[in-house]
C-alpha cells in the first residue's frame, strides 16, 4: 500500500494561511537536486500569489504541499535492472482547504464534499493553477492540484519512460496507475477529476479504468480529442511553400524521434532559454501585467523546462505531430462509465472545440447504452491557458459544471456560454446561453 507522508510546517507566513511541505529524498540520475530546489522556491513564490486570487480572507484557508510515495511495483515497468532508481517514486501536490475557524462565503452545508483534483497540461505543473485553487476552495471543501509523475516537483527520473513499453496503452497505464496510487495514499474515495490539455487526456484514460472513483470528469481544453484527417493535412501542405514544407518535414522528423521542446531548450545558452520563456509569456499570457507576478511565473516555467524529466517523453506517444490523438478520446469519452463529462474551451483556444462537440453528439447517440451526460462550454476572453487568461470565468465555469451555479456571483464571475448539453443538463445549470447546433467553422479559432 503506498504511503502518504504527513506534511510538516514549512516557513508559515505571518498570516494564518499555512504552507506545509514534506521533505523526502528526491531521486535523480544526473545531479539536478539544486535545480529542483530552485523550482521549489519558484513554486513557493506562486503560492504567495495564489493567496491574492479567489476572494478569500487569508485566515480562512490553508495551503499545503505534499509528497506522496508511489511504489515502483504498481507501475508497468519492463525492467529495473539498468534503472538508477533503487527507491520508490513520489508525486507532489498542492492542497487547499478551509481552516476550522474560518467564516466562509459559502456555508459548509452548501459546499461540495467531493474533492476537486486537477491535473496540469504538458510541460506545466500544479501551480499553473495559482490563480484558481484558492477561489475554487470557496465551493469545494478540498482542492488538489497535482504534479504528474515525471513533471513538476514529482520524481523526474529522466529516461524512466524508456522502461515502459512504447505502446499508447502501456504508457497510459503508467500514468493512470501512478494517479491511482496517489489517490489511495491520500485516502480519497471519490473525486471530481479535472484535466487541462494533456492532463485531460490522462484523465480520460483514468476514467476508463477507474470510473467508480470519479464523480465527474471536467476536461479543460483537453488534448488528444480529435482524429487526424489526412485530407486536412494534405490541404494544408498544398498551401505551403517548398521552404515551409521542408521545415515542417524536419520538425515532424524530430518530433517522431522524441525531441521535445524542453530538451531542445536545454541545449541553448541559459540567456536564450530564459528569453524564450519570457517571449512565451508575452505571447500567451498578456493578462499577467504585474511585473513581479510575471517574473515569478517565468521563473517557475523556466525551471520546469530546464530540469530533465521523463514526463516530457509522453508527448509523441499520445499525440501525433499534428497534435491529434494517436488514440483519440472523441471515440472513448462516449463509452465512459462516469455520470457526467464537461468540456471547457476558450473562445481563442487553439484546441478545436469541435472535438468536444463531436464527443457530445456521439455520447447523445449512445444515451440508451448508459454513456455519460456530456456538456460543452466556451469561455470568453480566453485561449488555451484559460485558467490564467480569465480566472474568474474559469472559476464560474468549473463550479457551474459541477452543479453549483447558484453559489457563483454572476457580477464577479462571468459565466461561460453553454454550447452543447442535453435537456437535463441545460435545465440543471439554469443557463440561458444554450446554443443551437452549429458547424465547425463558427467555433474553430485561429491557431
Amino acid at each position: 500500500v503506498p504511503l502518504a507522508l504527513p506534511p510538516q510546517k514549512f516557513e508559515p507566513p505571518k498570516s494564518k494561511t499555512i504552507i506545509q511541505n514534506t521533505h523526502i529524498k528526491m531521486l535523480f540520475s544526473n545531479g539536478e537536486d539544486n535545480n529542483m530546489l530552485k523550482l521549489k522556491q519558484a513554486e513557493a513564490k506562486l503560492i504567495e500569489y495564489a493567496k491574492k486570487f479567489g476572494d478569500r480572507e487569508p485566515s480562512s484557508f490553508s495551503i499545503t504541499t505534499q509528497d506522496t510515495l508511489i511504489p515502483l511495483d504498481v507501475l508497468p515497468l519492463k525492467t529495473l535492472k539498468c534503472s538508477p532508481l533503487k527507491e520508490d517514486l513520489f508525486m507532489h501536490s498542492v492542497r487547499v482547504t478551509g481552516t476550522a475557524e474560518a467564516v466562509d462565503p459559502i456555508s459548509s452545508s452548501n459546499k461540495h464534499d467531493t474533492p476537486l483534483v486537477i491535473l496540469h497540461g504538458y510541460m506545466n505543473g500544479a501551480l499553473y493553477f495559482y490563480r484558481n485553487v484558492v477561489g475554487l476552495s470557496n465551493y469545494f471543501q478540498t482542492v488538489y492540484s497535482v504534479d504528474t509523475l515525471g513533471c513538476g516537483l514529482s520524481t523526474r527520473a529522466p529516461g524512466l519512460l524508456s522502461k515502459v513499453d512504447s505502446s499508447v496503452e502501456a504508457t497510459e497505464e503508467f500514468f493512470v496507475e501512478a494517479l491511482e496510487a496517489w489517490r489511495k495514499a491520500r485516502g480519497i474515495d471519490k473525486m471530481v477529476l479535472a484535466g487541462h490539455s494533456m492532463g485531460g487526456y490522462i484523465s480520460v484514460a483514468y476514467c476508463e479504468k477507474y470510473p467508480e472513483r470519479v464523480e465527474q470528469l471536467v476536461l479543460l481544453s483537453p488534448a488528444g480529442v480529435t482524429r487526424e484527417k489526412q485530407e486536412e493535412i494534405d490541404d494544408m501542405l498544398t498551401q505551403m511553400s517548398w521552404t515551409q514544407r521542408t521545415a515542417l518535414t524536419t520538425v515532424r522528423y524530430l518530433y517522431d524521434a522524441g525531441v521535445t521542446p524542453a530538451s531542445f531548450s536545454r541545449k541553448l545558452p541559459a540567456t536564450k532559454s530564459r528569453s524564450m520563456v519570457s517571449s512565451y509569456v508575452d505571447r500567451r499570457l498578456p493578462v499577467v501585467t504585474d511585473p513581479d507576478e510575471r517574473q515569478a511565473l517565468e521563473e517557475y516555467l523556466y525551471w520546469m523546462a530546464m530540469i530533465p524529466g521523463f514526463g516530457e517523453d509522453m508527448l509523441n506517444r499520445f499525440l501525433t505531430s499534428s497534435a491529434h490523438g494517436v488514440k483519440p478520446t472523441v471515440d472513448r469519452i462516449p463509452l465512459l462509465r462516469v455520470p457526467k463529462v464537461s468540456f471547457l474551451y476558450g473562445d481563442r483556444d487553439w484546441m478545436d472545440i469541435q472535438g468536444g462537440i463531436d464527443a457530445y453528439e456521439l455520447a447523445a447517440s449512445r444515451r440508451s447504452q448508459n454513456g455519460p451526460n456530456v456538456q460543452v462550454y466556451q469561455l470568453q476572453e480566453a485561449g488555451h491557458l484559460l485558467m490564467l487568461d480569465n480566472w474568474r470565468g474559469f472559476h464560474a465555469g468549473v463550479v457551474a459544471m459541477v452543479g453549483g451555479r447558484s453559489a457563483v456571483s454572476s457580477s464577479k464571475y462571468p459565466m461561460p456560454a453553454l454550447v452543447r448539453a442535453n435537456a437535463n443538463n441545460a435545465n440543471n445549470n439554469n443557463n440561458n446561453s444554450f446554443a443551437p447546433r452549429v458547424g465547425r467553422r463558427k467555433f474553430q479559432q485561429s491557431r
